[in-house]
């Protein structure tokens, strides 16, 4: 690095000089004093990175069960609680008000008090909330307990990244952001399964002022992963980086040198004595005002952060409106699709089976609303296969993907384009199976999401990284908010026109991604 090498003098005395990490020359006086980057490729890679990316791995499974697992709760749920349509559509949005609503403090927060203290708080009180939601006597207290998991779980969109992001040497950084956005592809398996196995129990008790029924035991399986992220945290320190930046060197050089004993060296021999950053000064904690946080976000929205800045937000914007406005309804579109594809004629387009589901539909589910005591707790077979087939063939594509973390940029174009033709090619075809593998491979968008958050971490400095990426889920949530009540009203009778539409929205994506920067070059950092 040329910030290191500026003290060496080509007519010095080679005594006065070793090689430092980075195969760079540096004198005797500078020996003990590395960049912050220098000093984390010094600790190595081995148990403490790894440990580290299963427990972050963990806390992104938990978030992605207490979001999008809702689903399963909900059709579950819907004649126990005596839900209608209008009920199901609030209850499911939910999940993505919580994450609007703290998106902003959370990046906050994680900026100025910590990514692992965040997260520890977060996933706590979201396991707490997550567990209460089980108790909840109508739907609108399940409602209310729903926001506030999800409003707490919602930390670990950003910070998360930022942690493991800043214990992990550069060179192996995008890979393991990929590799923790592959525990989003397989939350679907797990929550499915455990919906088949539980929901195939057959029990109902009196328990205080509610009736105990299997959907209750499933909300509270499916609350465990958050507790069980939190305890896996607590083994692990505070981000170095955030210590550095805020001023508490000595910390950061204690886990720094943790890091290095724990991937086998000897604390002996670790050579790190003082580190400085490269992004900029050092920063102060101060006090929570209005003014702190407009002081937080403000430059994010100026030169020179602002191109990136909007980049990136357009990039999660449409991805996450291409893919989570349908990924949050997927079990009801797997439930419409295969009762349709029962009865249908066999040259049926994938959206044709929409338009005639629709009045079927509506009518069997008001039937079970009127009638709580046929409730049978019961998710349809073909909708479970459907949905392990999912989330298994996602985790296994995007850990390949994350092999080819190097390429970035074309990999993103590239998803994004095939996602695209495959939405254009399924409203185009008169063979229901064939759209269903269509509409699969449009779902692919969503392995572009780790490839948008290890941008948050490589394109902005230490201060404003949790910031950026919590802002950037609040547009995320926002977009998917907004998109789940369209996608959900208009797959019935204007599933052609969705589909088309969200064809356009990738296209203009895969257009943003071609002004990232190149692969071989991100910005200053």
């Amino acid at each position: 690095m040329a910030a290191v090498n500026e003290s060496y003098d080509k007519t010095g005395d080679l005594d006065d000089i070793e090689m430092n990490s980075m195969g760079a020359a540096r004198k005797k006086e500078d020996i003990g004093r590395y960049s912050y980057e220098e000093a984390l490729d010094l600790t190595g890679h081995g148990k403490y990175n790894l440990g580290l990316l299963m427990a972050c791995f963990m806390v992104i499974t938990a978030m992605g069960i207490d979001i999008f697992g809702l689903g399963i709760i909900v059709t579950a749920a819907t004649c126990d609680l005596g839900m209608g349509l209008a009920e199901i559509g609030v209850l499911s949005s939910m999940p993505f008000a919580g994450i609007i609503v703290m998106s902003y403090p959370w990046g906050y927060l994680s900026d100025t008090r910590g990514r692992k203290l965040v997260l520890m708080w977060a996933m706590c009180g979201s396991f707490l909330s997550s567990v209460f939601s089980s108790f909840a006597p109508n739907w609108q207290m399940l409602a209310a307990f729903r926001f506030i998991s999800s409003a707490l779980s919602s930390a670990a969109e950003s910070a998360t990244y930022a942690l493991l992001g800043e214990c992990c040497a550069a060179r192996l950084r995008a890979r393991y952001m990929l590799l923790v956005t592959s525990a989003l592809m397989i939350t679907p398996t797990i929550y499915y399964v455990w919906g088949y196995l539980i929901m195939k129990l057959d029990f109902s008790f009196q328990f205080l002022a509610i009736v105990y029924r299997p959907w209750r035991l499933l909300t509270q399986v499916m609350a465990l992963p958050l507790g069980l992220g939190a305890l896996m945290l607590y083994f692990y320190s505070e981000s170095p980086k955030f210590l550095a930046n805020v001023g508490r060197n000595e910390e950061s050089i204690d886990v720094l040198k943790r890091i290095y004993v724990k991937n086998g060296g000897d604390e002996k021999d670790f050579p790190v004595k003082e580190i400085y950053l490269l992004d900029g000064s050092t920063e102060e904690v101060g006090e929570f005002s209005l003014r702190s946080l407009w002081t937080q976000i403000a430059p994010l929205f100026k030169p020179p952060l602002l191109t990136r800045t909007i980049l990136l937000y357009y990039l999660t914007f449409v991805i996450y409106i291409a893919n989570n406005s349908f990924a949050i309804i997927l079990p009801t579109i797997f439930n419409v699709f295969f009762t349709s594809y029962a009865t249908s004629a066999a040259d049926a387009s994938f959206c044709d089976l929409f338009a005639l589901s629709n009045s079927t539909t509506v009518d069997e589910t008001e039937t079970q609303v009127q009638d709580a005591s046929v409730c049978t707790d019961t998710i349809n077979d073909l909708t479970i296969l459907a949905g392990c087939v999912h989330g298994l063939s996602f985790f296994v594509l995007n850990a390949l993907i994350s092999q080819c973390a190097h390429k970035r940029k074309a990999m993103t174009i590239v998803i994004m384009v095939i996602a695209a033709a495959a939405a254009v090619g399924l409203n185009n075809l008169q063979q229901p199976i064939a759209g269903l593998a269509l509409f699969y491979v449009y779902l692919t968008t969503a392995m572009v999401f780790g490839v948008v958050s290890s941008y948050f971490v490589d394109l902005f400095p230490t201060s404003y990284r949790g910031m950026v990426a919590c802002v950037g889920m609040m547009v995320a949530r926002l977009s998917a908010f907004f998109g789940t009540n369209i996608v959900s009203r208009a797959m019935t009778d204007h599933c052609h026109e969705t589909m088309y539409g969200a064809a356009g929205l990738v296209i203009s994506g895969a257009v943003a991604a071609s002004f990232l920067p190149a692969d071989t070059n991100v910005f200053p950092n």
